[in-house]
């Protein structure tokens, strides 16, 4: 399918790559992005070679085995998953070399911190029970129930409720506002304790009893302050990567064997 400073990229190795993408193949536009995914792991692996960068058999077996109790049966063979773990080792380790950590102060993070308040605003949230029955009629008398007698609300979903969280007594949260499914935004207008009218959903008839509410707020800076640093020097590093990729592509002799990409083109 290409060749890169001579190493092969074959039609085996682009399926994979569709693989993990979880295409089928077809598209030119997904069959390009698979083929620039290859050429830069050749590049990458050609340079861990030049570094002298290898790993051992003794760690492959380790992260093997990992893998291996980690996953249930059925993932790909112990060939292509040693390949394929090699691989990602390699990539990752010849990464930190072109591109290592860089150091995030501070300040810097401050300053991420107070331009994009936004991403670290956590809404509102309440947590609430339900009882969710499957006819508007249950409901009408489950409600008379709660009403009349002062029922537990909680028995009464363990009794009656459909939903999986009835055996719980219906507890259901924290559901924060603007995530809420269909039908649930009556909870943001409830008081602590207040029961609902019938409510109508997708999911059947809903009864709701608002049980506490969480106000929205903004995430301090101590509480980010380590996520911020990772993010930052994640973006620096890929921008460092992708910098160093673009000078080898230009560098390297990468040839593209257009009409065999025709093979997957074409495939229904």
């Amino acid at each position: 399918m290409a060749r890169v400073d001579g190493d092969t990229i074959t039609l085996q190795d682009l399926r994979s790559k569709l693989d993990e993408l979880s295409s089928e193949g077809g598209s030119p536009e997904v069959l390009e992005v698979a083929l620039e995914d290859l050429i830069k792991e050749h590049l990458l692996l050609q340079q861990a070679r030049e570094m002298g960068i290898t790993v051992s058999d003794s760690a492959l077996d380790l992260m093997v085995d990992e893998i291996k109790r980690d996953k249930t049966p059925g993932g790909l063979p112990a060939h292509d998953l040693r390949r394929k773990l090699k691989t990602i080792w390699l990539i990752g380790k010849v990464s930190e070399r072109l591109c290592p950590p860089p150091f995030i102060g501070d300040r810097e993070a401050m300053r991420y911190y107070r331009s994009h308040r936004r991403e670290f605003r956590v809404p509102k949230a309440v947590v609430a029970r339900q009882i969710v029955v499957a006819t508007r009629q249950e409901a009408r008398e489950i409600l008379k129930e709660l009403k009349k007698s002062k029922a537990k609300f909680s028995q009464l979903a363990k009794e009656y409720s459909l939903g999986p969280e009835g055996e719980k007594g219906g507890i259901l949260g924290p559901i924060y506002q603007g995530e809420e499914p269909p039908g649930f935004q009556i909870l943001f207008s409830l008081r602590k304790g207040q029961i609902s009218p019938i409510v109508k959903s997708p999911y059947g008839y809903h009864i709701f009893r608002l049980e506490s509410v969480r106000r929205g707020r903004t995430l301090p800076f101590r509480e980010v302050k380590a996520a911020i640093k990772e993010r930052l020097r994640q973006r620096r590093q890929k921008a460092c990567l992708e910098r160093w990729l673009a000078q080898a592509r230009k560098r390297a002799k990468i040839e593209i064997y257009r009409e065999k990409l025709m093979l997957l083109e074409e495939k229904p």
